[in-house]
């Protein structure tokens, strides 16, 4: 055999790893649903939780269909009508406000009424998103009915504690069949079982009335919580279960061609209705696998002195890897992981197939032992003594940019807290208190325990006031002392949210109904300057003078709000005043998972403080901003820098902790236990803190 050339061996021809094309693994080719088919008009969206929120939310500000979403619950419907969401994602309220209450020109966005306007103010985008308790009438004037409700997993009878609980997923199948009228396209898009849909197509069918036909599509939804609305702008796929019948690639075609309005074809994917259901389950299944995975490492790694994050990521660095959820920490959270591993235990073992079930539950034990193992090492550095000692809990959610606590490893931290007598002391910057109190309560946590032991602080400051110990149990950006480079990568990340213009999404290119009168399109509002950018207002105060640190310009920024005409700065990702996202308040005492807001807020200027710019890396010449460096490396530009500033203002992010504050007020010695591995142990140690991580040797004593 002739060797190989040099040349052969630079082509990578017979080096690169192949993967099979879609064409080669798909039953179903792409132009199966090229059929003709009937087009949407008006979608129902059967609960307006977590899902049903923010997918109703998209779908009616990339389309021009009328979106309502229906729950029983009136309190949580009264929350999506008001400034105060009952859940809190990045983007989030910047969608609804624009879809549910429209955007007019030449007013703030909150004085318009349309029934008094004048045709002049006729809003540039009508309202297409609505909220409603009328169940029965949103089923009557629906084309097509997602079914996003609640599975949780059984709490009782045969599968208890595995299973998933498909009452309300059943319940909303015989109440669709019992109010149409006329024929429904209806969605499966909750978390359920494999082959639910069948049971949905024989209810529907056995109680449907005369003439009266139903299509049942299976469409899972793969959001992660913090980025569902960039997971749902920019989707990596789009998953349609159908029947493979002509009425299931008809039905298939049509949600085809309402995320068509915003998705490639090719990011669309059509399949039969037990791989959709089943692709849900493998996919968190997997992704918790990882994180198990990783987890497992973190104890070789403490025991060896390698350090996980460095493992991880030459890991990651394989293409047949990846980078994406190899992050070590307490154990993994969230509504879906959990229960979507129990569902395929529950599957296997119901198909007998009893050493799939047992592998799967390992990745569920391996999971719980993690959390149990973070709690031993915090008992083993505190001397083996919890009872009396201060321990400051940072973050409560089970991941950051969420308010949701479901399964979340801090509430399995703080229970084993309180159980070894400790005072535990909790601050999260989203989760309402009585969502936090709720939580504990139902862990099984001695009432009386809890209101002796644990409080609920307004700041991480008063948390850690006298405390013996930090634990960081979310990985907030506000808790990292890391380099504030992490802000750039922010200003990417959050870049597909922030871009709510003309330029950026516009479907004029893909829909030609966006451009007529009165049907939803481009904002528009005062600080919009018709070329595709909002001006961002000069902060209020005394005027700063800035120097850039990239090219020595001096920059000037007066103290007034710029007029809609001028032309202060052109931001590419501002928002306009009548949308920004207004800062947290105080929480009262709400149900649910809700994010107070403040009404006045929504029409005030947007306000930078010293902070803000400082933490963006400024160095200023005059003004009242204090030296920061330079930080030259960080952004490239003064544009770029006032990009990180709205981004901290819009979003209502607070500064970061300052970590000598927190050590002026501690007991000594003081610990850090970071579970999230956010610290830079190196500047901590500098303070006198001893720190412990995950999957890291702790600080080393010296003599």
């Amino acid at each position: 055999m002739a060797p190989l050339s040099d040349a052969t061996l630079a082509s990578g021809r017979l080096l690169e790893r192949t993967i099979t094309p879609a064409a080669g693994r798909l039953t179903r080719s792409m132009d199966t649903i090229d059929v003709p088919h009937k087009t949407i008009k008006r979608i129902t969206c059967m609960g307006s939780g977590f899902v049903g929120g923010p997918t109703s939310a998209v779908i009616a500000y990339k389309t021009d269909i009328e979106v309502t979403v229906v729950d029983i619950n009136p309190d949580r419907i009264s929350a999506w009508k008001s400034n105060s969401l009952p859940i809190y994602e990045p983007g989030l309220y910047e969608i609804v406000r624009a879809v549910r209450d429209g955007v007019s020109t030449g007013q703030q966005h909150d004085s318009y009424d349309p029934h008094t306007a004048s045709d002049s103010a006729a809003p540039v985008r009508r309202a297409n998103l609505f909220f409603s308790t009328n169940v029965d009438q949103a089923i009557m004037d629906a084309d097509l009915i997602f079914v996003c409700v609640n599975t949780p997993t059984k709490t009782h009878g045969i599968g208890k504690g595995s299973a998933a609980d498909l009452d309300f997923v059943e319940a909303a199948t015989r109440n669709i069949a019992k109010v149409a009228t006329r024929d429904k396209i209806v969605v499966e898009k909750s978390t359920v079982p494999c082959r639910t849909a069948q049971s949905i197509r024989e209810i529907l069918a056995a109680n449907a009335h005369p003439g009266v036909r139903f299509d049942v599509l299976s469409n899972p939804e793969f959001l992660a919580e913090g980025t569902a609305i960039r997971d749902l702008l920019t989707p990596d796929r789009i998953i349609i279960g159908s029947m493979p019948t002509a009425a299931g690639y008809r039905a298939a075609a049509t949600l085809a061609e309402v995320y068509g309005q915003w998705v490639s074809r090719e990011r669309i994917i059509t399949m039969n209705l037990w791989s959709s259901e089943l692709s849900k389950l493998a996919a968190n299944a997997m992704l918790a696998q990882r994180i198990s995975s990783v987890n497992a490492l973190s104890a070789i790694c403490e025991a060896t002195g390698a350090d996980v994050d460095e493992v991880s990521y030459a890991c990651g660095l394989d293409s047949r890897i990846g980078p994406q959820m190899l992050k070590a920490g307490p154990g993994f959270g969230g509504s879906c992981f959990q229960k979507d591993i129990f569902n395929i235990v529950y599957l296997s073992e119901s198909l007998h197939l009893y050493e799939i079930a047992d592998y799967w539950r390992a990745v569920i034990n391996m999971n719980e032992h993690q959390k149990q193992r973070f709690t031993k090492r915090i008992i083993s550095c505190l001397y083996n003594n919890l009872a009396g000692k201060k321990l400051a809990v940072l973050g409560f959610a089970f991941k950051k940019d969420t308010s949701d606590t479901r399964e979340s490893p801090a509430i399995t931290l703080v229970s084993n807290f309180i159980a070894e007598r400790a005072r535990v002391a909790i601050y999260d910057p989203r989760v309402p208190e009585q969502q936090i109190w709720r939580e504990l309560a139902n862990s099984g946590s001695d009432p009386e325990m809890l209101k002796r032991n644990v409080s609920v602080c307004r700041t991480a400051y008063e948390a850690c006031e006298a405390a013996d110990a930090v634990v960081i149990a979310t990985e907030w950006d506000e808790f990292s002392n890391k380099s504030p480079a992490t802000t750039l990568a922010k200003i990417e990340e959050r870049r597909p949210l922030a871009k709510l213009n003309a330029n950026s999404y516009s479907r004029a290119s893909v829909s030609p109904k966006g451009a007529s009168q009165g049907a939803p399109g481009p904002l528009s509002s005062p600080d919009y300057d018709g070329a595709g950018a909002f001006q961002v207002p000069a902060r209020k105060g005394t005027g700063i003078v800035i120097k850039d640190p990239s090219n020595g310009e001096i920059k000037t920024f007066s103290n007034q709000r710029p007029s809609s005409g001028s032309s202060l700065l052109q931001s590419p990702i501002g928002y306009p005043a009548s949308l920004q996202s207004p800062p947290r308040q105080n929480l009262g005492p709400m149900s649910g998972h809700v994010d107070v807001r403040s009404d006045k807020s929504l029409v005030s200027p947007r306000r930078f403080s010293d902070h803000h710019l400082v933490d963006a890396g400024f160095a200023a010449v005059g003004g009242k901003v204090p030296s920061t460096g330079g930080r030259d490396d960080t952004f490239s530009s003064i544009e770029e820098r006032l990009e990180a500033v709205e981004i901290t203002a819009k979003e209502g992010l607070p500064s970061r902790l300052e970590w000598g504050r927190i050590a002026n007020g501690m007991r000594r010695p003081m610990f850090v236990f970071d579970g999230r591995n956010i610290l830079d142990h190196r500047k901590l140690e500098a303070l006198g803190f001893r720190v412990e991580a995950i999957g890291k040797k702790g600080t080393v004593l010296s003599d």
